[in-house]
This record gives structure tokens, C-alpha cells and sequence, in this order.
């Protein structure tokens, strides 16, 4: 009899997790941004929450939850009832600060990896007063300099952060990182001829009237689509500086499976579109959708490259 019973309410439950998955959403849905408004990642999630209105008739709200380094907001996702009605949509702070010096208040495996959305991989700019346009000139010019080469970032364990110290670790060289609040002090510091290096995503791009600031190479394995001219780190041989900064969602790990499948169809099928693709371009952004498989892997992957950067180079991140 019993037996009867455990079957009977796998069954039931199994029915009930069917037909929340089917009406999903009754409610508004809300998705949390633990960086402020205004950056790239507010860019592209208002470009999907309004997709994601028209196809669920329901409003998507974004929550910005900025704060010690995008733990915050994802403290809240983390804990959010699992109904579904709460989506996290985060970027690489999602694992740099897993190695920082102070417990986490919530565990990274309480999030599932839902779909990764874009991906921007850096572009090394320097100041264009130095006798420098390729990677080997900078090496040149930097090596016999030890720290007195400045490269700025958005902040310690930020992607221009890590990827500025990946590529003093491949090439031996010590370089002084100068940590500014935001991409917009650093960019005006690079202009001014204060900082030397920055390694930024294509929105920093120089305009033709910017001479004071050169792109020397892009940190991937291809060419940008929108700056084909652009050579990759791989072409100016080193391959092992790949860099980028990526968006992407998570649900709490809890979320029933049904509803778990039926929002990432819903989400792959937005990022698919051909008319998502080339607004992402507008952004100067690449799209660069993966399943919740891939992009599991692909985090674990970020997760040894730059964990084991932070460990080598004894980056404190607070």
C-alpha cells in the first residue's frame, strides 16, 4: 500500500510540475541585475525582456541589485522561491567572486546555468603616444620597465583586470594595475595619457577623431565581425590570451524541471533570432548562445582559467 502511495504521488507530482510548466507565467516575472543600469549587460536584457513580453504576455521586470561585486544580486537570486518567477542574469563577476577573501552568503550550486546569451571578447588598447601597435612591441617596451606600464580596470577582479594580468603572466612582465570604478574614469585616463594599457570590450572602441587611443588586438581565437581589420592574440602568437566578457541566466537550482526546460526554450529561441543577432551587433556585441550543458562546461571552464590566475598572480579580491 504504501508502494501504492510513493507511486501514486510521483505521479501527481509529475502532473502538477506539467501543468505549471504549461501556464507559466501567470504573474509578472521579475530577473535580477546585480550590476547598475546603463552597462552592457542592462543593454541586452532590455532587448530580450521585451521579446519575452510578447511571448508570455506577462510583464519582465529588471531588478538592479548592484553591489560588492555582483554578490548581492545574486545572494537574492540564489534564495528566491524556486517557482520560476525569479531570474538571475549575470556576467563574470558570477565567478570571479567565488575567490574572494570573505565567504560567499550563498552557494554557487544553488544556481542552475540556464543559457548564455553574448559574449565580448576584450581588445587590448594602449595609448597611442607609445611606440606600440602590435603585442610584441608591448612586451618589448614593458619588460625592460618593470610596473611602470599602468593598465586600468572597471575594478579588482574585473575582466580588463584578469585579462591585463593573464597577459603579464604569459609574458613575464610586471605591470601596475590601477582599479577606477566603472569603464568611463579608465577610458578618460587612457585618453589623457594616465594610463598606458586597457583591455576593454569594443564599446570603448576609439572613433577616427580618438587619436590618442590605439587597438592593438582582440584576446580570441577569431576575428570580430564588426572589426574584421581587428588581428586576434592568436595571430600575433599567443594563443593563450582568450578574454571576454559574457552574459548569461541562471534559475535557483530548485526550480522543477518542466519549468526549468520550458523557460530555456523560450530564451534559446529569443537568442536564435536573427533580428536578436543583429541588435547584439548594434551593441557591438557577438551573440553567443549555449545550451545549459555547454554552458555548465564553459563555466568550469572559466572557473580553473581564472581561479588558477588569481592563485598565481596573489590577486586579493575583497
Amino acid at each position: 500500500m504504501n508502494y501504492l502511495k510513493a507511486i501514486v504521488l510521483v505521479l501527481f507530482i509529475a502532473l502538477f510540475e506539467g501543468a505549471l510548466a504549461q501556464s507559466f507565467p501567470i504573474k509578472p516575472v521579475r530577473i535580477i541585475l546585480p550590476y547598475s543600469s546603463g552597462g552592457e549587460g542592462d543593454a541586452v536584457l532590455r532587448a530580450i525582456t521585451a521579446r519575452l513580453f510578447d511571448k508570455w504576455k506577462q510583464p519582465v521586470l529588471i531588478d538592479f541589485r548592484p553591489g560588492a561585486g555582483s554578490i548581492i544580486g545574486t545572494d537574492m537570486a540564489a534564495k528566491a522561491n524556486p517557482d520560476g518567477y525569479t531570474i538571475l542574469f549575470t556576467s563574470n563577476g558570477f565567478i570571479t567572486s567565488q575567490f574572494g577573501q570573505q565567504p560567499l552568503p550563498y552557494d554557487p550550486a544553488s544556481l542552475l546555468p540556464l543559457a548564455r546569451a553574448t559574449i565580448s571578447p576584450l581588445i587590448l588598447y594602449v595609448n597611442s603616444q607609445l611606440p606600440i601597435k602590435t603585442l610584441n612591441d608591448l612586451v618589448a617596451y614593458g619588460k625592460p620597465r618593470p610596473r611602470q606600464l599602468m593598465f586600468g580596470s572597471a575594478g579588482i577582479g574585473s575582466s580588463p583586470h584578469l585579462t591585463a594580468e593573464l597577459f603579464a603572466a604569459v609574458n613575464g612582465m610586471e605591470i601596475t594595475h590601477v582599479p577606477y570604478k566603472g569603464t568611463g574614469p579608465a577610458r578618460v585616463d587612457l585618453l589623457g595619457g594616465r594610463l598606458q594599457g586597457y583591455w576593454g570590450t569594443s564599446l570603448i572602441m576609439p572613433s577616427a577623431a580618438e587619436t590618442q587611443v590605439r587597438a592593438i588586438a582582440v584576446a580570441n581565437s577569431k576575428r570580430l565581425t564588426g572589426f574584421p581589420d581587428l588581428p586576434t592574440t592568436a595571430e600575433m602568437g599567443m594563443p593563450g590570451i582568450v578574454a571576454a566578457s559574457w552574459t548569461g541566466f541562471f534559475l535557483p537550482a530548485k526550480v522543477p524541471a518542466e519549468l526549468q526546460d520550458r523557460i530555456h526554450a523560450d530564451l534559446m529561441e529569443i537568442l536564435n533570432t536573427p533580428e536578436f543577432r543583429e541588435t547584439i551587433l548594434r551593441f557591438r556585441m557577438e551573440s553567443a548562445t549555449l545550451s545549459r550543458e555547454e554552458y555548465a562546461a564553459f563555466l568550469k571552464g572559466e572557473y580553473r582559467k581564472w581561479g588558477d590566475l588569481i592563485r598565481t598572480r596573489n590577486i586579493r579580491i575583497e
